[in-house]
């Protein structure tokens, strides 16, 4: 009797146990048929296909504007200042007067000197004659001449000292500011002012490594300033230094700058310099390149006609140069890969991709 009942509470439970098993199965089974109801998860992206641009290698550095002409002017000789002939930036030509320092004494002097000049030539004429009748000696001749060349040595002397205190522009210039007046006495090597050449060019000195100092005269390199960094100027490599610098084992180049004249000189500059052989490298658009831990990767679109899509796939790059809308690829992709450029951020390995729109990148070099 007990045996009975144990058996045929055995058999309820596995009665039970499998109604319930049977009523779950049936629930995964709905669930499922469910689920496979919606479509599978997908994203649409914009796209393009990858192209390949000449690119040529850009070096950046800082360079120094160097004015072709200019000079620090200086009196050599000390003097009180006469005559102030110019004033502070104001454009001089070739040859004009600048300073004056007082030279009433050399003047008087060279008066005095001119007039022994020209009495040792009278005497030194009267004795030629009186040479020929033999009526003075070898010696008085040798005199005379002697005292003639003195004379005009003399002259010479006063001449070149009133030279030196009067200083002239070498060259057409904009002059520096100065604060000198007649009046003012001037030690000498005393700093006058600084002459700019009015030139219709300026030149730029920068200096590059040895690794990329292979960069042949007439290359063309884009100058920035600080103060105007959307304004280029454009100038032509026009001469490297002989020697590398002892100090920093960098090769000094110069390039002139048509147009520069608004350039100030030893302003500093940014200076961009194609350097290197150009390749042919794919180019993208910026918002296509992502990066994380792992590195920089894009996501490659690949067809899948079952789906009527693309599936997206992580493809690992290695970039290089770029600007606000384009960046260089130098390893991981090759041309007529299709690659997604917006909405990368929704993206995960194998998700089924939709394009909305689907451009071709141009050469924008």
């Amino acid at each position: 009797m007990i045996a009975r009942r144990w058996l045929i509470t055995i058999v309820a439970c596995i009665v039970l146990f499998a109604a319930l098993a049977t009523y779950k199965t049936l629930q995964i089974r709905a669930a499922i048929a469910y689920g496979n109801s919606f479509p599978e998860p997908s994203e649409a992206v914009e796209a393009t296909e990858v192209t390949v641009s000449l690119i040529q290698n850009q070096v950046t550095t800082i360079g120094e504007i160097i004015a072709p002409q200019t000079i620090d002017l200086r009196n050599e000789l000390e003097g009180r200042i006469a005559e102030v002939n110019f004033r502070s930036g104001q454009t001089v030509e070739r040859g004009d007067v600048l300073l004056q320092l007082d030279i009433s004494e050399e003047t008087a002097r060279l008066r005095a000197t001119k007039a022994r000049a020209e009495l040792a030539k009278l005497d030194l004429e009267r004795i030629k004659k009186l040479i020929k009748n033999n009526t003075v000696s070898e010696e008085r001749l040798d005199q005379a001449r002697a005292d003639y060349d003195i004379a005009i040595a003399d002259i010479q002397a006063l001449e070149a000292i009133i030279d030196k205190k009067t200083l002239k522009a070498p060259f057409d210039a904009r002059a520096g500011i100065h604060q000198f007046e007649p009046g003012e006495f001037l030690q000498s090597n005393t700093l006058i002012t600084t002459l700019v050449g009015l030139n219709d060019y300026t030149w730029v000195d920068f200096n590059l490594p040895l690794s990329q100092a292979d960069v042949a005269i007439g290359t063309t390199i884009t100058v920035t300033l600080a103060n105007r960094p959307t304004q280029a100027f454009t100038g032509t490599v026009i001469a490297k230094d002989s020697v590398m610098s002892a100090a920093s084992r960098n090769l000094r180049f110069r390039a002139q700058i048509e147009g520069g004249q608004q350039i100030l000189p030893n302003a500093i500059a940014n200076v961009s310099v194609a350097v290197g052989q150009a390749n042919e490298l794919p180019r993208i658009p910026t918002t296509a390149l992502q990066q994380d831990g792992l590195g920089e990767f894009i996501y490659r679109l690949e067809s899948d006609e079952a789906a009527n899509g693309y599936r997206a796939h992580r493809q690992p790059v290695t970039s290089g140069s770029r600007d606000d809308k384009l960046v260089t690829i130098e390893k991981g992709l090759k041309p007529g890969d299709l690659i997604a450029t917006q909405g990368t951020f929704k993206l995960r390995e194998n998700i089924l991709v939709f394009i909305k729109e689907r451009n071709v990148v141009a050469d924008t070099e």
